[in-house]
């Protein structure tokens, strides 16, 4: 088939289409600068992710080693009724059964005034100038635990000055409540160590102040000094129970924390306890107790070993290990199907890191004081044909469990136990500065140079690109006056 050449520059879209073609075949080297660039690419993000799995990994083996608190160690508490008491129990609690019975709950230290009609000037009637009262609170301290401290509460002559019972009581509520604020801001006292001031109306038309403590129990209960005999008439510090329109306390606040009915009172073991609060974290060791109601019954409490928890510890671990395990696999090896190597095939360093992982997960532990808990399959923990770990005799690990935590905590915290292993092995490639840091520098490094021989050859590109479009150009114009003059030659031929 002959070659139309005048037909192949009569335009200038062939003439880029010839262009675009000879730069194509001379693109080449260029292209395969591209190539390399990209498994370079492959590799560095293969080693991104394998930082970002490993890194997982070494979050959960950082529990399994924790120094401080032992996760293989948890606790599950249950108590006989949950609408009489809650518990709850940390790694530190003992195994056992406990009965409880509960005779008082703890309640805030409660003062009320005198009931006055809020119309009528009683108040304002007995006092004309200013008054003051002293608020002993407490504001206990590690190496200090019965400190208490004196606020004086001024209630202005202006109180008074004619104002209705209602009134009078309010504006004593305020001064209470702003000094009480200014004691916290200045750190007198924590916010939690305050009274509350209030006015309320039991009977239409009639009110009372109320104060009320912020906490719970003896400890903060309330004292004072009359200093100018303002309290005495309110009957506010009464030391007998409020009953009808009087003063008084509304709990017997007592002279200790036995015989105070402000103290939870509640029997653990045949013990008698008493506390300042209904949420109690010192009877039982490592046991939180959060009493709801009272009850003469006998109820229990039952610490057990919380095996699922520490199931679901391990298992945490061991889907870390398998995802490590697999990605390693699929990245350093060739699949058997498509036949492509993996983005780390070519480095033995992680090439090796399988057969390292699977060693380590199948040594024997020798720093346990059980001889029988040396190895994962001791506890149940076995891997598959590719090495993937699980649990797959749950007897097994229940049983090492509910003898003794130390069974399953030492085979992996102990100086040589399998987490502790595995962190030291895989801190080498995931630290500051460790193998991955070191094979990502590499990798950039010659990215960096291939980015530099790319942007070389574009410029080399880009004038041959130049250059085949002048001369096409000037092809084209020969071509032009070529066919011109055959034109005009042809025009002869005719006569």
């Amino acid at each position: 088939m002959a070659i139309d050449m005048m037909s192949m520059f009569d335009s200038q879209n062939n003439i880029e289409y010839l262009v675009s073609q000879y730069v194509a075949l001379e693109a080449g080297p260029r292209n395969q600068l591209v190539y390399q660039r990209n498994e370079l690419d492959g590799r560095r993000t293969a080693l991104s992710d394998l930082d970002s799995k490993l890194s997982a990994m070494m979050s959960k083996l950082d529990r399994l080693t924790d120094p401080i608190t032992d996760y293989f160690a948890s606790k599950l508490a249950t108590g006989s009724d949950s609408e009489k008491f809650t518990v709850n129990a940390s790694s530190a609690a003992a195994l056992g059964n406990h009965s409880l019975s509960v005779a008082r709950l703890a309640s805030s230290d409660t003062r009320v005034s005198n009931r006055y009609d809020d119309d009528l000037t009683t108040i304002s009637d007995l006092f004309t100038g200013d008054q003051s009262f002293v608020l002993n609170l407490a504001h206990p301290e590690d190496d200090l635990p019965d400190q208490r401290v004196d606020i004086t509460i001024d209630v202005a002559a202006s109180t008074f000055e004619g104002q209705s019972n209602e009134d009078v009581l309010r504006d004593i509520a305020d001064a209470i409540n702003t000094t009480l604020s200014t004691a916290v801001t200045n750190e007198e006292l924590s916010s939690d160590e305050v009274v509350r001031a209030s006015v309320i109306t039991e009977v239409n038309g009639e009110s009372r102040l109320v104060l009320r403590s912020e906490q719970s129990g003896y400890t903060y209960r309330m004292d004072f000094t009359d200093t100018t005999g303002l309290l005495g008439s309110l009957q506010l510090n009464a030391t007998s129970a409020s009953v009808g329109t009087t003063g008084g306390y509304i709990t017997d606040v007592g002279t200790s924390a036995a015989d105070s009915d402000l103290n939870a009172q509640f029997t653990m073991d045949g013990l008698t306890f008493y506390r300042d609060t209904n949420n109690v974290t010192d009877a039982l060791s490592g046991v939180t107790l959060q009493l709801l109601d009272t009850f003469a019954s006998t109820e229990s409490v039952t610490i057990n070993a919380d095996t699922d928890a520490v199931k679901q510890e391990i298992n945490d671990f061991l889907d870390s290990y398998n995802e490590v395990l697999t990605f390693l696999q699929s990245a350093t090896q060739i699949d058997p199907n498509t036949y492509q190597r993996g983005s780390l095939a070519d480095d033995l360093l992680y090439r090796g890191m399988v057969s390292d992982l699977r060693s380590i997960i199948s040594n024997e532990v020798t720093d346990t004081a059980s001889d029988l808990y040396q190895r994962l399959f001791t506890i149940g923990i076995e891997a598959d044909t590719n090495g993937k770990l699980s649990i797959v005799d749950e007897d097994d690990f229940t049983a090492a469990l509910e003898a003794n935590s130390l069974n399953i905590s030492e085979l992996f915290s102990s100086t040589d136990g399998i987490a502790k292993q595995l962190s030291d092995y895989v801190e080498n490639y995931t630290k500051v500065g460790g193998a991955i840091d070191r094979s990502k520098d590499n990798v950039d490094s010659h990215i960096t140079n291939l980015d530099d021989r790319i942007a070389f050859q574009d410029h080399l590109l880009s004038r041959r690109e130049e250059q085949l479009r002048t001369e096409f150009s000037k092809l084209q114009e020969m071509m032009y006056k070529l066919s011109n003059q055959q034109s005009y030659f042809s025009s002869f031929s005719s006569f």
